[in-house]
């Protein structure tokens, strides 16, 4: 009875305290820079399909830009239609990606309001150099629905295609 007892015992801390671990924990996202090892205007699609795969949904941008979406990641890659190297110029992310910046804005938990705390000011829009927020309106809240990493320069001018 006491081995019983003590195997239920060890069953439940086990699978209990497993509970708590199941979210996948934060993407740290960079301004100027992405996150893991996806650094806008380094890493290609050919990166990008390496990691996430070739069952992207695939967008023409006018005759600007390509962009390669994983809706289960929450994740958009761009980059230059006349760029033959195909390096990315702006990372899109957006739920379910769980990604939070180095200054603590969390994406779809961070507000507006908490967002400019972090940050300061807006430029354009509100957008920071390497970083771009938008947000919607919930309830209350206005919460950060999307992150767009670019480069520190700013986001890339690409030249139409002809």
């Amino acid at each position: 009875m006491k081995v019983v007892a003590g195997f239920l015992l060890v069953f439940v801390y086990f699978t209990v305290g497993s509970f708590g671990q199941s979210k996948r924990p934060y993407k740290v996202i960079k301004e100027g820079v992405g996150f893991d090892s996806f650094v806008v205007g380094k890493s290609t699609s050919a990166d990008v399909i390496k990691r996430y795969g070739k069952a992207y949904r695939w967008e023409v941008n006018k005759k600007y830009s390509y962009q390669m979406t994983y809706p289960e990641h929450g994740l958009s890659f761009y980059f230059c239609q006349n760029d033959k190297r195909e390096q990315i110029f702006l990372i899109e992310m957006k739920a379910p990606f769980r990604g939070r910046t180095i200054r603590g804005v969390t994406l779809a938990k961070s507000t507006k309001e908490e967002t400019e705390k972090l940050y300061g000011k807006p430029v354009e829009g509100f957008q920071y150099p390497g970083i771009h927020f938008y947000y919607n309106r919930y309830g209350k809240r206005n919460l950060i629905t999307e992150i767009d990493v670019v480069e520190r320069s700013g986001i890339r001018q690409c030249d139409a295609k002809k």
